[in-house]
């Protein structure tokens, strides 16, 4: 009996020692592997989503407009017997404004390497700390005397063919005087290094800035044409949404440069209207730009409100959408300076 009962207790503990050496499944392993992988699939997915689908686009590059050397700053005639002018379509920035008897005159200013530039015609106050804020050589024939009586005399290299730099410019025979005095930009920049170094900034000229390429804009109102007048001349920038610029029409009659005879293609247009009053001589306009208010400004087909402010006599002009720094859409840039009437005559057009 005592045998009996220890050969089955031996057999009792030989089973139940095999048993505990085995692994029994558990029943839950498939679920928690799947949780598993399926936790580890969405880490990987929440560490790389934000690279993928949160990332912003990419910012379009921007440049001040004169990024090389200095600019000129050309006096350029825009009576009826001067257009159309040569030199429009190198031109990056242009600034319409009055002088004597409601007429109108452009600066011009351009970094480009070579053309043919005028008619050019002499100096005017009003201009003068327009070209002292782009740093520019002041390229004009005759009235030095309003440079000398300016606050920025010290700030203006001039090129004046009436003051030893005649050589640079020659008489066309198309035209009448004094409407065909021309210059060329290989004889400006070549005199300018000689007579008035330096040719370039140890930094890039500060003031407008534009973007590499066309960027809309959000908000503004839709503005496909704009009239005014400054006199009897009825003038108009009309859009055109294929070439994605502006054309520039004196009456009917488009504006195109002399040179190339191509129309001319602006791409954005400010109106930025200032108190007009007159110089001591009686004659002459002055122009209070160290001052700060509102503008419009046209870009592709749209116009907005904008704000602008000047600091100083050499300071440039800074313009401001929506209380950031307006940086411009790539082409040239047509500002147009009115007084009180001229700014009564213009009208938009949807």
């Amino acid at each position: 009996m005592n045998k009996t009962v220890a050969i089955l207790l031996t057999l009792f503990l030989c089973l139940t020692l095999l048993s505990c050496g085995k692994t029994e499944p558990l029943e839950t392993e498939p679920t928690d592997m799947t949780t598993v992988t399926t936790t580890a699939k969405t880490t990987a997915l929440t560490t790389t989503a934000p690279t993928i689908l949160q990332t912003d686009p990419p910012l379009i590059a921007a440049d001040f407009i004169f990024p090389g050397r200095f600019p000129v700053a050309f006096m350029i005639n825009n009576t009826a017997s001067a257009r159309p002018q040569s030199g429009l379509d190198k031109a990056k920035l242009i600034y319409q404004m009055m002088t004597e008897g409601r007429t109108t005159r452009l600066l011009l200013l351009t970094d480009a390497e070579e053309g043919v530039i005028g008619p050019v015609r002499s100096a005017r106050p009003a201009f003068l700390d327009l070209v002292a804020q782009h740093q520019a050589f002041y390229c004009y024939a005759g009235n030095y005397r309003v440079i000398e009586a300016s606050s920025v005399v010290n700030d203006i290299r001039i090129l004046d063919a009436l003051k030893g730099h005649f050589g640079i410019f020659y008489r066309s025979d198309h035209r009448v005087a004094p409407h065909n005095l021309y210059t060329t930009m290989e004889k400006v920049y070549r005199a300018a290094e000689r007579d008035r170094p330096p040719l370039m900034p140890n930094e890039p000229v500060e003031g407008l800035r534009a973007y590499h390429k066309f960027l809309p804009r959000d908000g503004g109102e839709a503005v496909t044409a704009v009239d005014y007048r400054f006199s009897g001349l009825s003038e108009s920038f009309r859009y055109d949404p294929e070439k994605v610029c502006y054309f520039k029409y004196n009456n009917d009659t488009l504006l195109v440069d002399e040179q190339t005879k191509k129309a001319l293609e602006i791409a954005n247009i400010i109106i930025l209207n200032r108190p007009h009053s007159l110089m001591p001589n009686g004659v002459h306009i002055k122009i209070n730009w160290v001052d700060k208010g509102e503008a419009i400004y046209l870009t592709g087909g749209m116009k907005y409100d904008i704000t602008w402010e000047k600091k100083s006599h050499t300071d440039p002009i800074v313009y401001r959408l929506d209380g950031e720094e307006l940086i411009f859409n790539p082409g040239l840039t047509w500002v147009i300076v009115t007084d009180a009437q001229a700014q009564k005559s213009v009208m938009f057009h949807p």
